[in-house]
């Protein structure tokens, strides 16, 4: 008996970690694709449902997209509405692994193996890629056949069909029993709970529907106790997520109780003389004679499918309770850039990140660009800017740290080579903004100094000054527009720039040299300018060091700039 259940459990072992693997491939082949399917969340219900069941279909698992879109919602990507149409095609694209494993195909369990091992070997990404899906469908089979043939035998122990008889729900007199049926949707949530997967808990309700342990109905009510129980990882994931997720994690929960209680009141509709429930019913018309593994994995599509079907109208409905139950309040609903739920798909992770740095350079220039304003512009509104410069100087600090460790996380993931090269450059960047935030500290201490002294330059210099802050404000908005909307038109224009302000910076200290010879202005101001003239181009390389990593930090080619 031992060496039976350590066999089951080690088919499982194997079947999860094959669908693990064709998630992992499937992920590293479309995976940059996601962003293209994001785009289309926005367009109707229909359409989100559709990218829905699409993205659950490639990452197998509907907890994964749901913990997706949670993710979404916490970063502002997504309204409560559009999440909602996703989560609904989750339930339907969850049902592709049901529907895989409910095929007898041992004659391509080896080959699959086979191929896939030799094509993870492949230097080429998209080619390992396949590889691993392959690999993965192999052991998913594999497992699933261990896991079936144990069953069997397993079948012919009385202890063990007695254990599996207590929660039987088959029919008696025309009507299912009401207690087995609620204990056995139960286990079905207990075991997604536990396994954290419905494709997992599908999987191994077939196989114990292929090893004879549990008939038809015992199947569907676990699969539905599955669909139930795969709704706590929306829940787990929206714990820290502001209220709106909160608001998606709760409606996915209802969508699926709903779903479960409006498929079991027909488990007591009964026409015809067969007196078998309509819904068992329409699975086996729809199996036409198909085995019971075939059978359980039609009633679970069918469930999802006509759900959905239902409810989708009432999506607008459902969003009005979720805001009843968990009220937004008074607080303005807070957004989380750098969302730890989105680092398990690197290419939005990756412009989320983008998003933060432009952030981050846009608040180290509003401190500099305040500091140079001292000089001849320092009114009310600067004034004000500069009484909280400290403060703003330990929120870029910390932009850094949270960009620096969110990239750190995102390294440990299954990247592409092209999302491996953006993240040093991205870290460049980080530090440069964050270096130009330094800078306004230092320009600010200056300007105080040389005014406490009551110190004026020669009008050579004040002219020289204007020029330099003017096209030093060229260069950082440029800058800014280039990493929010890259173009090689943009690029060029912003090293033009940059190429402008080395050579005023380089005229104006040669300018200064010689009006100091001259004697045309004072000794005791000669090093206040020379520093500040340093400061202009320091403030500026750190622009064009942004600048020349720009096309990568945001996942541009020049081919498709």
């Amino acid at each position: 008996m031992y060496s039976l259940l350590m066999t089951v459990f080690g088919g499982l072992a194997i079947f999860v970690f094959g669908m693990q693997l064709m998630s992992d491939g499937l992920n590293a082949v479309a995976g940059q694709k996601m962003q293209k399917v994001l785009q289309f969340f926005s367009a109707n219900r229909f359409v989100a449902i559709l990218s829905g069941a699409v993205v659950t279909a490639v990452v197998q698992s509907s907890s994964a997209t749901t913990v997706m879109v949670i993710g979404f919602i916490n970063a502002g990507l997504l309204n409560l509405i559009q999440a909602l149409g996703i989560i609904f095609g989750a339930n339907i694209g969850t049902t592709i692994t049901a529907q895989l494993v409910a095929f007898d195909i041992d004659w391509l369990i080896m080959p699959a193996i086979i191929l896939g091992l030799i094509l993870t070997f492949f230097k080429k990404q998209s080619v390992k890629g396949w590889g691993t899906t392959i690999l993965g469908f192999g052991l998913l089979f594999y497992g699933m056949g261990i896991m079936s043939g144990e069953l069997k035998k397993l079948s012919s122990h009385p202890a063990f069909m007695k254990a599996f008889q207590t929660f039987d729900c088959a029919p008696i007199d025309g009507s299912m029993p009401l207690g087995a049926l609620i204990g056995a949707i139960c286990i079905g949530v207990l075991a997604t709970m536990i396994i954290q997967s419905s494709s997992a808990c599908s999987g191994i309700v077939i196989a114990l529907g292929a090893g004879g342990l549990i008939n038809l109905y015992t199947a569907v009510a676990l699969i539905l106790g599955s669909n139930i129980g795969t709704t706590v990882t929306a829940q787990l994931a929206s714990l820290t997520a502001n209220r709106v997720a909160k608001q998606a994690a709760l409606a996915h929960t209802l969508f699926n109780v709903i779903g479960v209680i409006l498929i079991c009141s027909t488990f007591w509709l009964c026409p015809g003389d067969s007196g078998m429930p309509i819904f068992f019913q329409v699975v086996e018309w729809l199996s036409k004679g198909g085995d019971l593994p075939r059978q359980i994995a039609n009633a679970h599509t069918i469930f999802n499918v006509c759900t959905t079907l239902i409810l989708v109208a009432f999506i607008p409905i459902l969003a009005k309770i979720c805001e009843k139950i968990i009220p937004l309040g008074k607080e303005k609903i807070k957004f989380k850039k750098l969302e730890p739920h989105l680092l398990d798909t690197p290419a939005l992770a990756l412009n989320q990140t983008v998003f933060a740095l432009q952030r981050m350079v846009r608040k180290s220039w509003t401190m500099v660009n305040a500091a140079f304003k001292i000089y001849n512009q320092n009114d009310e509104k600067n004034q004000a800017v500069l009484k909280t410069l400290e403060e703003k100087e330990e929120k870029v600090d910390l932009y850094q740290q949270d960009i620096t460790d969110y990239l750190a996380q995102l390294m440990r993931r299954h990247l592409s080579p092209e999302q491996t090269d953006r993240i040093p450059k991205l870290l460049h960047c980080t530090n440069d903004a964050e270096r130009i935030g330094d800078h306004a500290l230092i320009i600010r201490d200056m300007m105080e100094n040389f005014f406490k002294k009551s110190a004026t330059l020669s009008d050579d210099s004040n002219a020289e000054f204007n020029d330099l802050f003017a096209t030093l404000q060229s260069q950082a908005s440029s800058t800014m527009e280039l990493l929010e909307n890259f173009s090689l038109e943009k690029m060029g224009e912003t090293f033009e720039i940059s190429g402008k302000m080395k050579l005023l910076c380089a005229e104006s200290e040669k300018n200064h040299i010689d009006r100091l010879k001259k004697g045309l202005c004072k000794a005791e101001n000669s090093l206040f300018y020379l520093e500040l003239v340093a400061e202009f181009l320091k403030v500026s390389r750190h622009f064009e060091n942004i600048a020349e990593r720009a096309s990568i930090c945001v996942g541009k080619t020049y081919s498709e700039a």
